[in-house]
């Protein structure tokens, strides 16, 4: 599905074994390590897998206020989709968790039962009027079920300016510009491109951009029938995957890295670039500093025009933050996920990012050159697609994205990759 901006959105993935990690990628189950006794307000316990660095802190500011104790519980982003599947098949869910971007993952929840409207606390509360026009996504029943707290995001390229100021090059605009970035890397030992291949969707992601690349309605004319994802924009951007591929423009044994492991080496300086959401900026500024470079995603096909894929269809499958409607403190659980929601917006103001919500916060007074670029080219995007992952079933995505990840293996023709990908969308 292709979606033409109307307006700015605002600015911010299986197995057995469950792994809890805390923000900074250390085991943590709760803010005190279950050591202290509940205080007078009660306890709640809140999932995350956002690795935003303000994420935690901010439910932490909440629960004071509220006089809380909070049960924090962050999950290896990969592994929480699944989490949350079991946990809602076991009728286990915690009292408040976000929900993973995608039109199935909500749709799961929703079909669920168990989540609670809250727009009755939204009303008593009186916050209901701090949220701006379209922040609130209301069902089909008029109830609002989530609460805004991540904000939309594209697909950047970001690169260690130092590194490649010790290259000699200037940070690549086109297809052509940035093969050459790779060969030099590489000739002086330097990762060029730090990929997590074993997460499947940061691949799937380039792709994507890959196609957008050849032809902007591409995706949507296959969707609809029109053209077949064998045709020429497909073909020739799994041809430069492959490519890629055969540059060595990923790190040795990328499709057994994590995405989180991944973007940690370019934050290290081990990795010249990382082609990723703009979500990466939060640990990438404090990380690399003035160091940090950006560029629109460079120009790889037959499109011109610096377009961008976005993480999702805000109208229908927005991130989000739902209240278990089974929760013992329902009230109060349905109090925190608002003020929490408001409390994230106050952090994505103070980095300089458009706000859902009114706000008393300010901008810092330094934002970073980068990101500020970042910022000022996103409000000129002419075209967004949703990543197309969130336009099919998880069933029909799944598929496609283990397909996906055999192309960076280099076992697959880009002819054969997408005559099976021709296969497996028209099951959608």
């Amino acid at each position: 599905m292709n979606h033409k901006k109307k307006m700015l959105l605002p600015l911010l993935i299986c197995s057995s074994t469950l792994i809890f990690t805390a923000c900074g990628n250390t085991p943590e189950a709760s803010t005190d390590g279950g050591k202290k006794p509940a205080q007078e307000g009660g306890a709640l316990t809140l999932w995350m897998f956002d690795t935003t660095d303000y994420i935690k802190p901010a439910a932490e500011e909440v629960a004071k206020e509220m006089n809380l104790k909070l049960n924090y519980e962050f999950i290896n982003p990969e592994t929480y989709k699944t989490k949350i599947k079991v946990a809602v098949a076991a009728n286990e869910l915690p009292d408040v968790f976000g929900q993973y971007n995608g039109r199935s993952e909500r749709e799961l929840i929703l079909n669920s039962k168990m989540a609670a409207p809250l727009n009755d606390v939204l009303k008593s509360t009186g916050l209901e009027s701090k949220y701006l026009n379209g922040s609130l996504i209301k069902e089909a029943d008029g109830n609002v079920y989530s609460m805004p707290y991540r904000s939309e995001q594209s697909e950047v390229l970001v690169y260690n300016k130092k590194l490649l100021a010790q290259m000699g090059l200037q940070a690549p605009k086109t297809w052509e510009e940035l093969v050459n970035v790779i060969k030099v890397a590489n000739s002086k030992n330097i990762v060029p491109i730090a990929l997590g291949g074993k997460d499947r969707w940061p691949g799937d992601l380039i792709y994507n951009t890959f196609v957008l690349r050849e032809d902007i309605d591409a995706y949507a004319k296959a969707q609809k029938g029109e053209i077949k994802f064998t045709d020429k924009p497909f073909e020739d951007a799994a041809q430069k995957i492959i490519q890629l591929v055969n540059e060595k423009a990923f790190q040795p044994g990328f499709l057994g890295n994590s995405d989180l492991e991944a973007r940690e080496m370019f934050y290290s300086g081990k990795a010249l670039m990382v082609m990723n959401g703009s979500w990466v900026f939060a640990k990438a500024i404090p990380a690399l500093g003035d160091d940090l470079g950006y560029i629109k995603f460079p120009q790889t096909g037959a499109a011109k025009d610096p377009f961008s894929s976005n993480t999702g269809d805000r109208n229908n499958a927005p991130y989000g933050l739902f209240v278990n409607v089974q929760s013992k403190q329902l009230q109060k659980a349905k109090e925190f996920a608002i003020r929490y929601s408001l409390k994230v917006n106050d952090q994505l103001v103070k980095s300089g990012q458009p706000s859902y919500a009114n706000t008393e916060a300010k901008p810092d007074n330094k934002i970073n050159e980068s990101y500020a670029q970042y910022l000022d080219d996103y409000k000129g995007y002419k075209f967004i697609q949703t990543y197309w992952y969130d336009t099919v079933p998880a069933a029909v995505g799944d598929e496609y994205r283990d397909l996906n990840q055999k192309l960076y293996t280099g076992t697959l023709s880009a002819a054969e990759f997408t005559q099976k990908m021709e296969q497996i969308m028209k099951k959608r």
